[in-house]
């Protein structure tokens, strides 16, 4: 992609993060919600990415994380193994959780819970766009940001906007979903209206899609994922009058 340097810092990950609760849950794919009741996982963050989070994370240790999106957990407990093992951290979780879904909520903090997590972990119930300007009026500066929530174009750039204003220099954001085509977007205007470098991170290039055609415009587009990184490289931003199409 044009404008991107890629830092290549890690080998492939495959081992998930030495946490039993998320092993369970990613090898039987099933959640237990708070009344003891068990539902079948689905669109979750893959034990491939757990794996390759983890590790970063392990890597390059977080005073604060925030993952816009939390669903069931699993990313929850991922990034949270990792900063409990690093002995420090805290991580926010921003998900709104809209009427019927309050029963994924409680089956996410019950997941943090049981693997006696909770000490790190905080949840704001709020839509991401009024949640993040709360944060930054409190003074959080996150080292990393894991933006994994609403996927409309909007919303997605929403989130990186603010992630952006937040985040210091040497700061991380990383997408889930990099090849959405909304997604992709949000990541191009990061490319030619910001200065950050992508991170490689150990996972493989998937352009994966229902037909042919699809994947082969993907591999033009550069649109792969399934979650990029980025490091923020300087504080640069465009003057009033730059503009670039993205």
């Amino acid at each position: 992609m044009e404008g991107t340097k890629m830092s290549s810092l890690l080998a492939p990950r495959t081992a998930l993060p030495p946490n039993e609760v998320l092993g369970s849950i990613l090898t039987s794919r099933s959640v237990v919600h708070a009344d003891g009741t068990a539902a079948q996982l689905h669109s979750e963050t893959s034990g491939e990415e757990c794996a390759a989070m983890y590790q970063f994370l392990r890597e390059n240790p977080p005073d604060c994380a925030i993952e816009i999106g939390m669903a069931y957990g699993v990313s929850s407990l991922a990034i949270l193994t990792a900063l409990e093992e690093n002995k420090r951290g805290e991580l926010i979780s921003i998900d709104p959780y809209p009427p019927g879904f309050d029963h994924i909520r409680q089956s996410a903090l019950l997941a943090i819970d049981k693997a006696q997590l909770a000490h790190r972990h905080r949840h704001v119930h709020a839509e991401s766009e009024l949640a993040l300007p709360r944060l930054i009026s409190e003074g959080i500066r996150p080292d990393f940001v894991y933006i994994d929530g609403h996927h409309g174009f909007d919303h997605a750039f929403v989130d990186f906007f603010f992630a952006d204003r937040m985040i210091p220099v040497g700061g991380t954001i990383a997408f889930d979903d990099s090849q959405w085509r909304s997604v992709h977007r949000v990541i191009r205007y990061l490319v030619k209206h910001r200065h950050y470098e992508e991170i490689n991170v150990g996972l493989q290039k998937s352009f994966a899609s229902a037909n042919i055609v699809n994947h082969a415009y993907k591999r033009i587009q550069n649109r792969f994922g399934p979650s990029r990184y980025f490091r923020k490289t300087d504080d640069w931003k465009p003057p009033s009058n730059f503009y670039r199409n993205f």
